[in-house]
Parts: structure tokens; sequence; C-alpha cells
């Protein structure tokens, strides 16, 4: 019997094919526009960047409802304060400083070489860049990037997450109503979509979701030899010190900030490290922080949902194995009814390493505590896995505080504080090694999208022509000298 093969493409949703097709139109239209206008002026960048935050006035009221819509629930404070007046730090930031970015930076000459000769390097804007944003920020994510590649010059094509399609689809509308879609412009779409737009020769990509899927990106993105920006999370410690197992502001730091997005933020501290003699005193104090702060409604008014039913049986598995190991876990709230995804929070106390909560990101409301005896333990134990995208420290003791900054890696680093180095629009924020590579915010993510280009000015005098042949025996006077 003979088989008849059918095009790939015919497997493709009508609605994936149409995504295609839409965004093969918004890439060439773009690449047109950036051939036609390669450097654009501070005047026009800055004029770019200032409309955002009167597009995201104009829409606050759309955005909180879409959050609370895909996320099951969303507290309207953290979507005001991360997604919404987060971009308009990020824009003011920007706007003041990004005529003195662009400015020629001078590099040093050799006088007796070169005589009076020029060199510098100055930032030229990269092209198109493609943004594959995850879902967890769908809007933070999307837009503060974007802030940088319109600062740097680039036209930007925004890919949200088929996870958050409420806030895709209002994003979308957002940036159509507002700029040029030769400027800017949003493609939503599904599997096939996410497949084939890191296919496409972007000057530029960036991708924020798991390490997995990173490596993923890479490889298709390596066909046009793509760079890449990658925001990939992962293990981030927090480590207390002996001086703050008691520090009342430090714990209920902690557990806010554990409460954003239920757990569900890449910054977010995914274990802590206690000395062992005072295992139970932090165990207790860190019960009674949650308990006195996020138990009604499991603190649906503080959080927001898990994303999607089967991230929550993901993160319901990991407590379950746990729970066979014979782990000490409290759980602090509600069991959520059935439909509702405001899951309650749990303290796993030294689970065991080869389980899935300590071999993965948990990206949630869990929080697993392991003990240390010395300050060695601590750099062994975060230096075996890979390296963290944030490394947090609750410490007055400098000493124990430059020990570990200077003997671990990691993104980022916040000292008596969370996640900080990441709100901050004048740091660099990104990963390294296994949490990513590349920045983005401020001055560093403005050279991220720019390339640096390294000029040469010939100026009078110096001794160049000496370097060129046949002139052997005055360039070995000079290379003696």
């Amino acid at each position: 019997m003979e088989v008849s093969y059918v095009a790939n493409e015919t497997l493709i949703e009508q609605a994936d094919k149409e995504a295609i097709e839409r965004l093969n139109y918004v890439f060439s239209l773009q690449k047109k526009a950036f051939l036609q206008n390669p450097n654009p002026s501070a005047k026009q960048r800055i004029a770019l960047m200032s409309i955002v935050p009167d597009m995201l006035r104009t829409y606050r009221k759309a955005i909180l409802e879409a959050l609370n819509e895909d996320f099951g629930g969303h507290s309207t404070q953290q979507g005001d304060l991360i997604e919404i007046l987060g971009m308009f730090e990020r824009a003011k930031y920007n706007i003041a400083n990004v005529e003195k970015w662009m400015k020629p930076q001078n590099r040093k000459v050799n006088f007796i070489m070169m005589g009076s000769s020029k060199a510098y390097v100055k930032s030229h804007p990269k092209g198109v860049i493609g943004n594959m944003v995850s879902w967890n920020f769908p809007f933070d994510i999307a837009i503060g990037p974007m802030l940088d590649q319109l600062g740097a010059g680039n036209r930007v094509i925004l890919k949200p997450s088929d996870l958050s399609p409420v806030c895709g689809k209002l994003l979308q509308e957002m940036i159509s109503k507002t700029f040029d879609e030769d400027q800017v412009a949003v493609v939503n779409g599904g599997l096939e979509l996410a497949k084939y737009f890191p296919t496409l020769p972007w000057n530029h990509m960036v991708f924020t979701r798991s390490g997995n899927i990173g490596k993923q990106i890479m490889k298709s993105a390596a066909e046009n030899l793509v760079p890449l920006t990658l925001e990939l999370g992962g293990k981030n410690p927090v480590i207390i010190h002996e001086d703050s197992v008691n520090n009342s502001n430090a714990l209920a730091e902690i557990i806010g900030v554990k409460a954003v997005k239920r757990g569900q933020m890449c910054v977010t501290p995914d274990y802590c490290l206690v000395p062992e003699k005072s295992l139970d005193i932090f165990v207790n104090n860190l019960k009674k922080a949650i308990t006195d702060s996020f138990t009604e409604n499991n603190g649906a008014s503080h959080a927001t949902g898990i994303i999607n039913h089967h991230h929550q049986i993901r993160l319901e598995s990991m407590i379950e194995e746990a729970f066979h190991q014979d782990v000490s876990i409290i759980k602090i709230g509600n069991t959520p009814k059935n439909g509702e995804r405001n899951m309650s929070f749990h303290i796993v106390v030294n689970p065991p390493e080869n389980i899935r909560l300590m071999r993965e990101e948990v990206f949630g409301p869990i929080f697993p505590i392991k003990t240390y005896k010395n300050e060695r333990e601590i750099i062994e134990y975060i230096q075996k896995g890979d390296k963290p995208l944030g490394l947090y420290i609750y410490s007055k003791d400098k000493e124990f505080v430059n020990y570990i900054t200077e003997n671990t890696e990691s993104g980022g680093i916040s000292v008596n504080a969370l996640a900080m180095h990441a709100a901050l629009p004048s740091l660099p924020f990104g990963g390294v090694g296994g949490s990513g590579m590349g920045v983005h915010h401020g001055e560093e993510g403005f050279r991220e999208f720019s390339n640096q280009r390294g000029y040469f000015i010939k100026g009078k005098g110096g001794v160049l022509k000496l370097l060129c042949p046949p002139t052997r025996k005055q360039r070995m006077i000079l290379l003696k000298m």
C-alpha cells in the first residue's frame, strides 16, 4: 500500500499558519524600514520611549483585568507596581540617559605609532529584534526590554506566551494602537509559532523561560548565527547568617517576595540555607511570618493564582514526592477548591537532593529549607549546581557577606534584600551559565542591543606606513624600539 505524506505546513493549525504569515509580513516590513532609517536620532528614540507611560496609563484597568483572568486571580497592587509602574521607571531612566549613551567613547591611541589619529567606539542599532515573552510577567518582560531596544534605535517584534492569552491579546491591541507596526509589532500564536519564531534571521533575540527550552532556542537561532539574550531563571538561594535568624523584617521580606506571583517569578527565592543549630527557630519564625500575612484565602488578595492546572499539578506532585520521602512538610493555608488556583504555602525542611523539589526550579509557593554547619558548606552547596539568577544574603557581618559573594557566581546579588538587583533600572539584569546570558536594563541593556562599532580615523604624523612592506630595514628598527 502506498503511503502519501502530507506537507508539514498542513499539520500546522490554521491559527498558527496565519500567525506565521503575519510574523513574516511584519518581519519583512521592519527590515525594510530599518534600512531606510538605520540610525535614528536621540530625539526620535526619546519620542518612541516617551509614549510608553501614556499607553500604560490608558490601558491600566484593562491590564489589571487581563492579569486577573489569565492567572485566575491577581493582586491589583502587584499588577500596578511590577507590570506598570516599573515600566515608568525604566522609561524615565532611559529617556534621561540615552543621549549620553549614544555619544562616541574615545579610545587611546599610541602617539608615536599613529600621530594625531583618533579611535572611538560608537553604538549603532542592530536592526530588528525579536522577544519571546514569558507568561509570568506578560507586560514587564515585553515592554521593559522593548524600552532598551527602542533606546538603542532598533525595531521590535514581540511574541507573548500562549499560556497568558488574554494578556497577549491585550498587548497586541495596546502596541498596534500606539506604534506603527514597522516599528513595534506583536504576534500571538501557539506552539508552531513558538518553534518558528527563533528560526528567522533576527539581528538579536531575547528569550525568557526555562533552561531546557532555552537550549532548543539556541539551536534554532544558531542556524542564522542570531545573538541571544537568555533569561532562564534557576534555583536562587537565600543565605541566612546566624545574626539574622530572628530578624523579623528579613523574614517578612523573604515570604513577601515569595508571595509575589505566588512564587512564579524568575528571581523568587527558591530555597533557603540556614545555620543547622538554628533550624527550628528559623522555621518557626518563618511559619509565623507566613501565617500572619498570607493565611486568609491563601493570600489571594496579595498574590496571584497558579498560571494553569498543569502547573498546579506539577507543584502538587513535588509536595507528594517529598511526603513519600518522609520529609517534614509544613502546610500553611487551605487546600484550594476544585477550579481554584490559589495554592497554599508549604515549607519543606531538609528535603533530599534527589527529589524534583531540589533538582528543578520550584516556581511556586513551596520553600525548601536546607541547613549548613559552616561557611565552606554554603559555597560548596551553591557552586555544585547551575549558577543562579539571583543570590541573596541576610547578614550584618561584612566578612561573611564578602566571603559568600567572592566565592560564588550568580547573575546578580542582593544583600539584606531580595530581588532588588532585578528591579533597579540602573543595574544590568541577566543570568550567567545555567541561568542565562546577556542583560537588559539601563546602559548595559542599551549596549546589549547595540553594535559596538570601532572607528579609527587616521591623522597626521606617526609611523603607520612602516608597518607595510617593502620597507624591511625601517620596520626592523621600529620593532627593536
